[in-house]
């Protein structure tokens, strides 16, 4: 990809107060999870990194190394540049792959952090990838960040019903769950993230954000464009996001 994604990354993002909610989730959650111990992070799909590297201060993770695999390529060098300069006393590595094609040079790590990108793993293939990175990826009694979205209970005044109308279906959050528990995690900490998100006039750009979600099949503007209209063209929309910290077990 290109820097097409990151402004479509960005269209999104601006158009709500996630940013916002992501901060007053962390300084809920740091509150009560330390992670003074850990010494080494893996980040699945960072993007550029503004989020990871957030939890990773405030949670007071006291890294010396970071590992990032992300396969966007203007995302890779954003994330480099942001390392350099918010944690310039760390050893950090950028893969420019995927997680399925990439081979660890190393030993497990003590963190591994999964913003927003549990959704690009096929639903039927999730726990076999979590359990993956369970057993290979991460040390025992190693943690786990993750943040997802997830239905909302009332989808025709949510973001949601885009991907709805379209076909889309979200996974539930019970599922998901249960599939870390599967893999061989157990649950630490979990908080709810209440997103306003103003949908109103879609540009190109946030057009294009909801088009990348859609692997198999094409999707118009067009096509956004109708998915999109009432009630999302008249007004705020919900967004549900959780954020939950896993530890590993023997």
């Amino acid at each position: 990809m290109d820097e097409s994604y990151l402004k479509s990354l960005s269209a999104f993002r601006e158009r709500g107060n996630y940013r916002e909610m992501f901060v007053n989730a962390l300084s809920k959650i740091c509150t009560d999870v330390k992670l003074g111990g850990v010494r080494s992070c893996l980040a699945i799909g960072p993007g550029v990194g503004w989020y990871e590297i957030e939890f990773i201060k405030q949670c007071e993770a006291n890294i010396s190394k970071f590992i990032g695999i992300e396969p966007d390529h203007a995302s890779a060098e954003h994330l480099r540049t942001a390392l350099r300069s918010s944690l310039p006393g760390v050893e950090s590595q950028v893969f420019e792959t995927t997680m399925e094609n990439w081979e660890s040079p190393g030993k497990p790590v003590d963190l591994i952090i999964m913003f927003q990108v549990l959704h690009y793993i096929p639903t039927g293939e999730r726990q076999e990838f979590l359990k993956k990175i369970h057993d290979s990826r991460l040390v025992s009694g190693g943690w786990l960040a993750f943040v997802m979205s997830i239905p909302t209970k009332s989808p025709m005044h949510s973001a949601d019903i885009v991907f709805e109308r379209l076909g889309l279906q979200q996974t539930r959050w019970e599922k998901t769950e249960a599939d870390f528990l599967k893999a061989g995690f157990t649950k630490q900490y979990e908080h709810e993230m209440h997103v306003k998100k103003d949908l109103t006039d879609p540009d190109e750009n946030l057009l294009l954000f909801y088009q990348l979600h859609f692997k198999n099949r094409v999707i118009t503007l067009d096509d956004l464009r109708e998915a999109m209209k009432w009630p999302i063209s008249e007004g705020k929309v919900d967004e549900l996001h959780v954020m939950v910290i896993f530890k590993s077990t023997n």
